[in-house]
Order: C-alpha cells, then structure tokens, then sequence
C-alpha cells in the first residue's frame, strides 16, 4: 500500500531535499536550509552560494532602520525577508 503525500514513511521523510528559506545578504538572495542557524553557519552557506565573503567578516542583520551586528556563535532565527549585510573587518592599524 502506498501513502499519500500526507502520510509518508519516516524513509521517505529522510530523502526529501530540505526545505530552503530565501534570506538577502549583501543585496543578495541566499537560500539558508534551516530555521535557526549561529553567524558562522550564515556566512559559510552565503559563501558556498558563490556570495564574496569569508569567515571573518562581521555580519549584521536588519532590524527596522538599523542594522544589530550577529557574532559567529550568536543563533539567528531564519524566516523570509531576512536582510543581512556582511563587511570584511576594518584594519585600524
């Protein structure tokens, strides 16, 4: 007997793609595949996304009018419309 799309197998469950949220970083559309997700693993995904940042960047999500800079282990709830914005550090020496 097969199941409907309704009730599929535990199996079935496990090779289905993971669903992707469209989030915007640097003007950008990046797919992010989880809900919550720390800095780091943000600026990794934008960058297997062929985005033109590295690890070391400082990452800032929008919130409003203003921008609240996210450390690398910060967790980030991921939902659409998100807006990032990704810097490479100053050199202040």
């Amino acid at each position: 007997m097969n199941a409907t799309p309704d009730q599929a197998s535990p199996a079935e469950l496990e090779h289905r793609p993971p669903r992707t949220i469209p989030v915007t970083i640097n003007n950008q559309t990046v797919q992010l595949p989880e809900r919550e997700m720390t800095g780091l693993e943000i600026k990794q995904a934008a960058a297997a996304q062929g985005l033109p940042i590295d690890p070391g960047f400082q990452l800032s999500v929008k919130h409003g009018h203003r921008y609240d800079v996210v450390g690398d282990t910060d967790p980030v709830r991921i939902h659409r419309n998100l807006e990032f914005l990704a810097v490479p550090p100053d050199d202040n020496s």
